[in-house]
C-alpha cells in the first residue's frame, strides 16, 4: 500500500495530468487505486470522469479522513494537492508515502518547488520521519536548453528529480476531454517509466 501526494504550490505544473495518468496506469497494470480531488476546482475529478477510476472531490478538512479510509481499502492512493490550500498541502503531505512535484522547465516552477519542498520539510518535522520525493519535470521539449538550466538549478537547490520526465506531447491536453489518460501509445511509454521511477522512489523510502 502506498499514498502519494502530487503536489505544487504552483498551478498549471501538470498536477492532475499526472495524477491521472498514474492512477490510469496502475489501474490498467491490475493495481485498486483510489484518486483523491482537494482542488476545489475539480480538476481531476473532471479529467477522470467516465474513465472508470475511482475519484472523489475531498474538502481540505476532510484531507487527513479521506486519505485514512482509501488507504484500508486499496492499494495505491493518489492525492492531487491544490497548491492554494496551504492547510491541505500539509495535511496531504503529512500523510504521504511519497510526495512528487510536477515541475516545468521554467524559472517560476523551480521557485515553487523549493517552496513545496520547505512545506515538505515541516511534515517531516511535524510527523517525526523522512519523507521522500522527488520533482517531476513536465511540459518537457529534450531539444530546449532551458531544460539542462532547469536541471542545474534543482541540483543546486537541492531538490531531487526523476531521470525521466513528461513530454510536451499534445495527447496530454486531448485525455483531458476523452477521458482516456493513456489512449496515445507514446504516453503509455511516457507513463510507464515515470511509474518505474516512482516504485523506485517508494521501494528506497521503504528500506
Amino acid at each position: 500500500m502506498a499514498i502519494i501526494a502530487v503536489a505544487t504550490t504552483k498551478g498549471g505544473s501538470g498536477k492532475s495530468t499526472l495524477a491521472a495518468c498514474l492512477s490510469a496506469y496502475w489501474a490498467e497494470s491490475g493495481v485498486t487505486v483510489q484518486t483523491l480531488d482537494t482542488d476545489p476546482n475539480r480538476n481531476l475529478l473532471a479529467r477522470l470522469d467516465g474513465s472508470g477510476i475511482p475519484c472523489l472531490g475531498v474538502d481540505e478538512e476532510a484531507i487527513l479522513m479521506a486519505v485514512a479510509a482509501a488507504a484500508k481499502e486499496v492499494e495505491i492512493v493518489i492525492v492531487d494537492v491544490a497548491g492554494a490550500l496551504a492547510r491541505g498541502m500539509l495535511y496531504a503531505v503529512s500523510a504521504a508515502d511519497i510526495v512528487l512535484i510536477p515541475c516545468r522547465p521554467d524559472r517560476n516552477d523551480v521557485v515553487e518547488a523549493v517552496r513545496t519542498q520547505e512545506v515538505i520539510r515541516q511534515a517531516e518535522v511535524m510527523t517525526r520521519r523522512s519523507i521522500p520525493h522527488s520533482a517531476l519535470l513536465t511540459q518537457v521539449n529534450s531539444r530546449a536548453q532551458v531544460t539542462g538550466q532547469t536541471r542545474t538549478q534543482l541540483d543546486a537547490l537541492g531538490i531531487p528529480y526523476f531521470g525521466v520526465n513528461m513530454p510536451a506531447r499534445t495527447a496530454y491536453q486531448q485525455a483531458s476531454y476523452t477521458g482516456a489518460p493513456l489512449a496515445d501509445t507514446a504516453v503509455q511509454k511516457d507513463i510507464a517509466a515515470i511509474a518505474a521511477a516512482v516504485t523506485e522512489l517508494m521501494e528506497r523510502g521503504n528500506a
